[in-house]
């Protein structure tokens, strides 16, 4: 059974005042909204180049040896390959017990505001 061309009428004006009711929200209202992710209180801060491939990562200047088993979070907390990292970004990071980097954290802005402040 067809529907009436008045209820397709009604249902896309509903749909179209929704849509147009709805607020414009800022990045920093976005990044409020997220769920926080927690990070380790021992992490250092630092910005990273994207990793040359070699084993080794350039934090702040610094060329610093990957663990084999380092792993890479982007600013959603999902794991990514360190190829896949293709701009230079702020980053919060662990050393293991040999001083290797163990475990890196891409951050977004409103992160590294967060962490200069404390």
């Amino acid at each position: 059974m067809p529907l009436p061309a008045s209820l397709v009428a009604s249902i896309v004006s509903a749909v179209i005042e929704t849509v147009s009711q709805t607020s414009t929200v800022s990045t920093a209202q976005y990044d409020t909204y997220l769920v926080k992710r927690t990070l380790p209180p021992e992490v250092k801060v630092g910005f990273m180049l994207p990793p040359p491939g070699d084993g080794t990562i350039i934090i702040s200047g610094h060329v610093l040896q990957l663990s084999p088993v380092a792993q890479f979070r982007n600013q959603q907390n999902l794991i990514v390959m360190p190829m896949a990292i293709q701009k230079s970004s702020d980053v919060v990071y662990l050393n293991d017990t040999f001083g290797s980097v163990h475990r890196i954290w891409l951050i977004s802005q409103a992160e590294a505001e967060s962490l200069k402040k404390n």
